[in-house]
């Protein structure tokens, strides 16, 4: 057999080689990708689908209790949470709330956050949280609304105004049977703290 005979049939193995590895990379290997991609794309609609179906507008809620005393609870979106434990928490986004305590007054709650139990109504507020009860303007970024211990506790950076004081305070405990406003520091030795017309100026 000639040199150039055996260089050709070198050669023409050589290419079918070549061909065969384009041919693996471009279209076996590509078809794989693409079905893993198809498969994430699949995964990510049915999340999207699910977090639409869990998410409600313009949501509320209402309830009240054996002494009379009603709560109310508005919000501009509401995330229902799906577990293991059942779907009894919700997350709330533009939080309004008021609670009616009968003979006591009404408590006006606003916060931009809240998680929210459906089956014993207790609320956790945060993140830029307003309280208005009686003549008193409470702000903070924590309020939990405890009904199964008839409580409202205030929390973290808190600043209380009314007609006679504006005072700075650790916590803020409403009791919501008696309607009785108490005032606590988390460090005994610290007192409460009252603002000067200047610094609320400032």
């Amino acid at each position: 057999m000639k040199l150039t005979s055996v260089f050709q049939i070198i050669l023409i193995f050589l290419v079918i080689f070549i061909l065969g590895i384009f041919y693996y990379i471009f279209f076996i290997s590509n078809q794989a990708n693409l079905s893993s991609l198809e498969d994430k794309n699949e995964k990510k609609i049915e999340e999207i689908n699910n977090e639409i179906k869990n998410q409600l507008i313009n949501i509320e809620y209402n309830s009240s209790d054996e002494n009379g005393n009603t709560y109310y609870i508005n919000a501009e979106k509401a995330i229902v949470e799906t577990n293991n434990l059942g779907d009894n928490n919700v997350n709330l986004e533009g939080v309004v709330s008021i609670i009616n305590l009968k003979e006591k007054g009404i408590i006006n709650v606003y916060s931009k956050s809240a998680l929210y139990n459906k089956i014993n109504n207790n609320t956790y507020f945060f993140d830029k949280v307003k309280v208005e009860y009686l003549d008193n303007v409470i702000y903070s970024e924590n309020l939990d609304i405890i009904f199964t211990e008839k409580t409202s506790k205030v929390y973290n950076n808190v600043v209380l105004n009314n007609k006679k004081l504006n005072l700075t305070t650790d916590k803020i405990i409403i009791d919501m049977l008696t309607g009785d406003i108490k005032l606590e520091m988390n460090d005994n030795l610290k007192k409460v703290k009252l603002i000067t017309d200047y610094e609320l100026a400032n």
